[in-house]
């Protein structure tokens, strides 16, 4: 191995070392679980086992270069330092050959998986290359990050506008290329400054973005918006007139993970999709409106595993909140006995994930609907969105045991569940001849059932919920 190469790897491990010791375990796992999502629902849409085995290995391959290709570029512009720009500079120019080389690697394996699909692979090709650039570009603070990200959506949804057969000529298509090089290439300067000024406040503004999205600065104070400040205020103030301990136990996570926020949230996704979608309808080809319809319904349901982490930020809110838990317990209205007040707060819990997951079932149907799915879609969908009903009954845990956040155990139950729901549909279906899609639907809604009736019964023998991560 020459020296180049031994860089290389070294550059590369380097890189990823930033990730979580877990990270390779929790990536396998997702690329598992997805793969099998969309091989179920492939399976079931298409009834054809090798176009199941092969979309369920190109979501997998795909989950893992995405995973890899968010874990690495971070790690590889973090490890261009002001300092090491100068002092180094032998490792700015192998990071900038290594990011190089990994940018083509990836965006010629998205191409080679979307042959035989229907997507186009010069949409692909270009897609993929372009976000990636787009997304070192945002990682290195610059400015312009957030322009260049929405500016690729316009060419997806005016793609109608542009000229009959731009991409399909080889000039055309050798142009668009040409132009997603020189936006790479500026993205790399930018990614990878050579010390100086700039390149400071570079590091500060990417370090406040990293920041807001680690598990401690999430739910540090920032700027609030005033329209749902105010829209949370004032439910705050009813809940504290009427002196109810479940409503009042519904604040104690803070107000980003209150009921209003979220529906506001999912609010602006709707509102963003409906805007984009509106324009494809009106504005995009034949070929591009076929393909949302026929594959949208993939990118709509992964609102449908915002549950898996969001259990995750409640077990960490919950943990870093210890004092104002106890404070909660002083509360005239809450329950004195351990029993008692266990079952409050797994109800309160309970009524906002089960809020939650109708929210998300209704976000998933209607971006179903408003991407052209037909109604046989729309109903497999909704039926899918009954098999992720089991997730509302991993919030009903022993909140004074320090156990895993997220780990093995929820992404296994949900696999595990789907799995019986299926197995379940395939036996109705053959015994009773009700559609396979109901029949798994109706298996997990009677699994969720089983889920809470266990979680509710845990809480008669368990200490007090809070203070949270307290060993029982």
């Amino acid at each position: 191995m020459n020296a180049a190469l031994r860089d290389y790897h070294l550059l590369w491990r380097m890189a990823l070392s930033i990730r979580h010791a877990r990270t390779n375990t929790i990536l396998f796992g997702f690329a598992v679980f997805a793969a099998l999502c969309v091989g179920a629902l492939v399976q079931l849409e298409e009834r054809e086992p090798l176009h199941t085995a092969s979309a369920a290995v190109r979501v997998a391959l795909a989950s893992l270069l995405g995973g890899w290709m968010v874990y690495f570029v971070p790690g590889a512009v973090k490890l261009n330092t002001p300092f090491t720009a100068r002092m180094v500079p032998r490792m700015r120019r192998r990071l900038m050959g290594l990011t190089t080389l990994v940018w083509a690697i990836a965006t010629a394996s998205a191409t080679l998986m979307s042959f035989d699909t229907r997507m186009v692979p010069a949409f692909v090709f270009l897609g993929t290359g372009s976000w990636i650039a787009a997304y070192g570009l945002g990682l290195s603070g610059h400015r312009a990050a957030g322009a260049v990200q929405c500016a690729l959506v316009f060419p997806v949804v005016f793609n109608s506008s542009l000229p009959a057969g731009l991409f399909d000529s080889l000039a055309g298509l050798a142009v668009a290329t040409l132009l997603m090089l020189a936006l790479g290439a500026f993205a790399l300067q930018a990614m990878f400054m050579n010390g100086g000024e700039k390149h400071y406040a570079a590091c500060e503004a990417r370090a406040l973005q990293s920041e807001r999205l680690s598990a401690a600065g999430q739910f540090r104070e920032r700027k609030e918006r005033k329209f749902g400040a105010a829209l949370y205020l004032r439910v705050l103030r009813r809940d504290c007139r009427a002196r109810d301990s479940g409503r009042l136990l519904g604040h104690l996570m803070g107000a980003q993970n209150h009921w209003v926020y979220r529906a506001i949230m999912l609010g602006r996704v709707v509102a963003v999709a409906a805007c984009a979608l509106l324009g494809m309808r009106l504005f995009a080809s034949v070929d591009t409106k076929d393909m949302a319809a026929a594959t949208g319904w993939i990118f709509a349901s992964a609102l449908l595993l915002v549950p898996l982490f969001d259990s995750e930020r409640r077990n960490v809110r919950l943990k870093d909140t210890a004092a104002e838990q106890a404070l909660f317990r002083l509360a005239p209205a809450m329950p004195g006995a351990a029993p008692a007040f266990n079952r409050k707060v797994d109800g309160v819990l309970l009524r906002g994930a089960l809020l939650e997951w109708a929210m998300l079932a209704g976000t998933v149907l209607i971006l179903s609907a408003m991407s052209g799915a037909s109604a046989s879609s729309m109903f497999m969908q909704a039926c899918f969105c009954c098999l992720t009903l089991p997730l509302v009954g991993a919030s009903l845990r022993n909140h004074a045991h320090r156990a895993g956040l997220l780990g093995w155990r929820l992404f296994l139950g949900a696999a595990a569940s789907i799995g019986t729901s299926v197995a379940a549909g395939v036996a109705l279906e053959r015994a009773l001849g009700l559609p396979l899609t109901a029949g798994a639907a109706l298996a997990s809604i009677v699994i969720a059932l089983a889920v809470v009736a266990g979680g509710f019964a845990r809480s008669r023998t368990a200490p007090f919920a809070f203070p949270a991560g307290r060993l029982a």
